[in-house]
């Protein structure tokens, strides 16, 4: 009977240890699993959403998807505005978690060193670059100085001519087509140039900034490599006269600003034809329909020698600054918002279009938009990029200083070959103290 116990209690004690040790690699994770104890990367976590540029409606476009995908996470908005300048908060160490930027924008931040390289973030979390248009992203990287990918393009923006229907039925004039070169949407223009009851019309004005047409002939400012202006060149010629030929109305008053045109076209219904950014994209063109306007649009005009090529590449998008202590789940989530048919498809169909590669979501381009009902949108929404050209930190500068003498051309201050080289010397000047200031 001894024995018997004996036998038995050892046999308990080993079923207790061998029950322990069965136990040992299962029971702390249950018990932290019923107890709510998450992951390092499912703790709780605020990160900063700094909107550098203007995002119209943060919980449609972001926030509630974030909420739905990432429940953990918990975005705070911070706005651009004094106090909270990028360069403050640099200064500050107070780095957001994500930059909310307009791509051709990019390069302050650039100078600032502010945007990290996301290729390692990518390669860490198995996303591909080739969800995007291949020309999208080597735009990307040409606005870094060794090519780096700085930026996730959540939407681009399309462009379009648009015309008043109301001013080509008025002279009988047949509407303009897709695929029209500069020079023949001139010579449609010059048969709109016209005088009655006293109320002067412009058959076409040029587009509101320098860098439309700049952007489709692949022009830069600036070498990147000898730091030296390259704006007096034939190119820089051809894209000063095509724009010049644009306004086409002899005596016309002093041209204060491109941007004007916008408001000639949309309110005082002046101009019949606009190149522009899609006005379905930032104006309230349903209003205007309510009150009578009769518009449609064409494909933005190309050059003769670069067929079907729009303008470049606008986007917004999101940009994960040096410096955020959560670089990580910054990026799964500008990555889930830039490429989640979802996210993209809602996004297109309010206006907001996808910057992937996926045909499918444009076909839902401005589905939400009563104003886009019957437009021409499936043409505008499928011209196609140019070819990257060359940037460097001086882009913003040397644009705002060959804006200004294309407006001394416009208003035939000067010869186009005078103006362009003081064009160069005048950039190179700025460069120089760019470079000094440095």
């Amino acid at each position: 009977m001894k024995r018997n116990k004996f036998s038995v209690l050892a046999m308990t004690i080993v079923c207790a240890l061998l029950s322990a040790s069965c136990s040992s690699g299962k029971e702390p994770n249950s018990k932290a699993a019923d107890s709510g104890v998450k992951s390092a990367e499912q703790q709780p976590v605020t990160l900063t959403f700094y909107t550098r540029t203007v995002l119209d409606d943060f919980d449609q476009y972001v926030n509630r998807f974030v909420k739905k995908k990432f429940p953990h996470v918990t975005l705070k908005v911070i706005e651009n505005k004094q106090g909270t300048r990028i360069e403050e908060l640099v200064a500050a160490g107070e780095i957001p978690d994500i930059i909310w930027e307009g791509l051709t924008n990019i390069g302050t931040l650039v100078d600032l060193k502010v945007p990290v390289d996301l290729t390692p973030l990518a390669q860490k979390n198995g996303f591909k670059f080739d969800k995007y248009d291949p020309k999208m992203v080597d735009t990307i990287k040409s606005y870094a100085p060794k090519g780096e990918i700085y930026y996730l393009p959540y939407n681009v923006l399309a462009f379009a001519l648009h015309y008043n229907k109301d001013i080509f039925d008025k002279f009988g004039i047949p509407y303009p087509k897709d695929q029209m070169t500069w020079s023949e949407a001139v010579e449609v223009g010059k048969k709109l140039n016209r005088s009655d009851n006293g109320q002067t019309y412009v058959g076409l004005r040029p587009p509101l900034d320098i860098n439309r047409m700049q952007s489709q002939l692949s022009l830069a400012y600036v070498d990147p490599a000898t730091e030296k202006a390259v704006v007096h060149t034939d190119k820089w010629k051809k894209l000063f006269e095509t724009f010049k030929s644009t306004y086409g109305t002899p005596g016309q008053p002093v041209v204060k600003s491109f941007f004007e045109a916008r408001d000639e076209f949309l309110n005082k219904r002046t101009v019949a034809m606009l190149p522009d950014i899609l006005l379905l994209q930032n104006s309230e063109m349903q209003k205007l329909e309510n009150e009578g306007f009769k518009w449609d649009f064409v494909t933005y005009p190309s050059f003769e020698d670069k067929p079907g090529i729009g303008p470049g590449v606008f986007s917004d998008g999101f940009v994960i600054p040096n410096g955020s202590k959560n670089q990580d789940i910054a990026f799964q989530i500008a990555a889930y918002l830039s490429t989640d048919p979802e996210v993209q498809l809602e996004a297109s169909k309010n206006g907001r279009l996808t910057a992937t590669n996926d045909k499918k979501l444009l076909e839902q381009a401005f589905a939400n938009n009563p104003a886009a009902k019957g437009k021409n949108v499936k043409s505008v929404v499928s011209q196609k990029y140019p070819e990257p050209y060359a940037t460097s930190s001086y882009h913003a500068a040397a644009r705002t200083i060959v804006n200004g003498r294309l407006l001394d051309y416009v208003n035939g201050k000067s010869d186009v070959n005078t103006l362009l080289q003081q064009a160069e010397e005048q950039v190179n000047k700025k460069v120089g103290e760019m470079k000094a200031a440095k």
